[in-house]
């Protein structure tokens, strides 16, 4: 598998949304891979866990309020790259899914993260971040030095909320669980 190495993509902690736009367009503009999903790890709780992230203490989740990665194809696998994690950058789908949710069949239900499915086309094309989510949370300082994701060439919008959101699908989504997820892209 071709390596990447992920210093070399734009990466602003704590807005894994636009470092995953941002990855999207890299990709798309230098073909290295072929995005195909833009997965919103999401709960109604804003609480999922994900295991072996670079914030995490030993062997424990880092519980976040929503995460967001890529799966990708390069010459025919199917890989994540997930900016955050200590996984190598991509790795292989079924590593990434065994690692990060390995006790799905048993975690409590406010940390049992969902698996929104985005087309990547889509969410390129349309999404927008305002930004808002993180004022008086941090810092200006640390917000990203370049401008607000806007859509060039849509009047639709999708939004950081409409993503975050696990009641609103539409033909642009699709909610599941990690292991239904996983065993999805296997079958194609």
């Amino acid at each position: 598998m071709t390596k990447f190495n992920r210093n070399d993509y734009l990466y602003t902690p704590l807005f894994c949304e636009e470092n995953i736009w941002k990855l999207v367009e890299s990709l798309y503009t230098n073909q290295f891979a072929k995005p195909i999903d833009v997965l919103f790890i999401i709960n109604e709780a804003q609480s999922v866990a994900v295991f072996n992230q670079n914030q995490s203490l030993n062997a424990n989740p880092v519980i976040w309020d929503y995460h967001v990665v890529l799966l990708a194809q390069i010459n025919n696998e199917s890989v994540i790259f997930d900016f955050d994690s200590r996984c190598e950058f991509p790795t292989p789908i079924e590593k990434y899914f065994h690692v990060s949710f390995p006790l799905t069949n048993n975690i409590y239900e406010n940390f049992l993260p969902y698996i929104k499915k985005i087309k990547a086309i889509y969410y390129f094309e349309h999404f927008y971040s305002d930004r808002m989510h993180m004022f008086g949370v941090i810092n200006k300082e640390k917000f990203p030095d370049y401008e607000i994701i806007q859509p060039e060439k849509s009047i639709e919008k999708l939004s950081l909320t409409q993503c975050r959101d696990i009641n609103l699908t539409g033909e642009y989504s699709e909610i599941m669980l990690p292991d239904d997820y996983l065993g999805f892209v296997l079958l194609k």
